[in-house]
């Protein structure tokens, strides 16, 4: 029975760490995409991709964003949301972020 479930934590395992390295790598062809069409000055990433936890096929990227002005927040977010396909995108203006939200981005967020 044991030898049962390493093979499913295994599997798991597996398909999480290839959700996540899938994730990463849209979350920086997002970032680029911010900096060059946007002027962003600082993407974060924070949220489960960072984090060593569950993830499944819902994941979503969370990213914090600074220096893209309120006016093209809309705009840059629809972009971030086609270059990152199949993954949503929360794209979290640093400007108009909760204090707890910022916090917690800042602490475990890696820069992109």
């Amino acid at each position: 029975m044991g030898c049962n479930i390493e093979a499913i934590e295994k599997r798991a395992k597996k398909r999480m760490d290839a959700i996540r390295s899938a994730g990463l790598a849209r979350a920086k062809k997002v970032a680029v995409m911010l900096r060059k069409k946007y002027g962003a000055k600082k993407v974060l990433l924070f949220g489960s991709l960072v984090r060593d936890g569950y993830l499944d096929e819902r994941t979503d990227i969370d990213i914090l964003v600074d220096g893209v002005s309120v006016n093209d927040m809309l705009r840059a977010g629809f972009d971030a949301w086609m270059v990152a396909e199949p993954f949503d995108v929360d794209l979290v203006p640093a400007g108009k972020a909760h204090r707890s939200l910022l916090k917690v981005a800042r602490k475990e967020g890696i820069e992109l």
